[in-house]
């Protein structure tokens, strides 16, 4: 179990067995999942970029609704494994797919944001397969929102740790600091993104 304080990210190589690791690859790899493309990860905001980075989404699972059923049954055991293994007492409340490939874009880091404002909730990502574009993490926490959306691209951030992606990893945070991917060169740059609250 994890206390709720975050220096770093809590990272866990080969959560689950290879086996596995190659199914979910193969799957979420595959032509059949029906992923939506998103223009936007972040945030709406005045900059021409939009509010981070273009990026393919699957809803998975999000407030006791199923939203792809062969995608939640593959994903359930490894939801249960964070919960058994880390996160004891707390419940699942989304899972998403998340898939970039690569774009040009002269930055270390997009747009910080956190997956909810809320203190005692965590937020998990499992990398789907190897490929660059870390994912950083850093001291700031929203807190009612001081920071400003239309502030996040000039805001002088403070990273406190990163990340990279690595087939079979697992990272665990409190879900209200401020975490941004990176720009990948890598052909696709898969993750799966578990919120739990207690």
């Amino acid at each position: 179990m994890i206390t709720p304080i975050a220096q770093k990210f809590k990272v866990f190589d080969d959560f689950i067995s290879p086996t596995y690791q190659d199914i979910i690859e193969q799957l979420l790899l595959s032509s059949k999942i029906p992923w939506n493309w998103q223009d936007s990860m972040d945030y709406k905001t005045m900059d021409k970029r939009g509010g981070g980075y273009p990026q393919f989404v699957v809803d998975v699972f999000e407030d006791g609704n199923v939203f792809d059923t062969s995608l939640y049954h593959t994903m359930i055991g490894l939801m249960s494994k964070v919960v058994d293994d880390i996160l004891p007492d707390y419940r699942p409340i989304r899972i998403r797919g998340i898939l970039q490939t690569p774009i040009k874009d002269d930055i270390i880091h997009y747009p910080p944001h956190t997956d909810t404002t809320d203190s005692g909730g965590f937020s998990a990502i499992y990398y789907v397969s190897d490929a660059t574009g870390d994912t950083f993490l850093f001291k700031e926490k929203d807190i009612n929102d001081e920071i400003g959306i239309e502030n996040r691209f000039e805001y002088k951030w403070e990273p406190i740790d990163r990340i990279s992606p690595k087939k079979g990893r697992l990272i665990v945070f409190p879900s209200n600091f401020y975490h941004a991917g990176s720009p990948t060169e890598s052909q696709r740059r898969v993750l799966i993104n578990f919120n739990f609250m207690s």
